[in-house]
């Protein structure tokens, strides 16, 4: 990955993020979206709340089965026919 810091393109930046493996995107994601200043706080169940730290602990450790969005998107279509 070559990143001009000086001049980002994010066209370029996603583009090149969708060359690495499918769990190194995911802990990008999951950095960035821990910076976003939200200026309202919004309400997640505690059901939700704990849905997600299992889903993120999966990703972490090496678990969870990650499907790039491609595939995933063919199959729901495949079950449509």
């Amino acid at each position: 990955m070559n990143l001009n810091l000086m001049n980002p393109d994010p066209k370029r930046i996603i583009d090149e993020a969708m060359q690495l493996q499918p769990s190194i995107r995911a802990f990008i994601a999951e950095v960035l979206l821990d910076t976003l200043d939200f200026e309202d706080n919004f309400l997640v169940s505690s059901a939700w709340q704990v849905e997600i730290q299992r889903r993120c602990a999966a990703i972490d450790t090496g678990t969870a089965r990650l499907v790039d969005n491609e595939s995933a998107f063919r199959s729901l279509r495949d079950s449509l026919v």
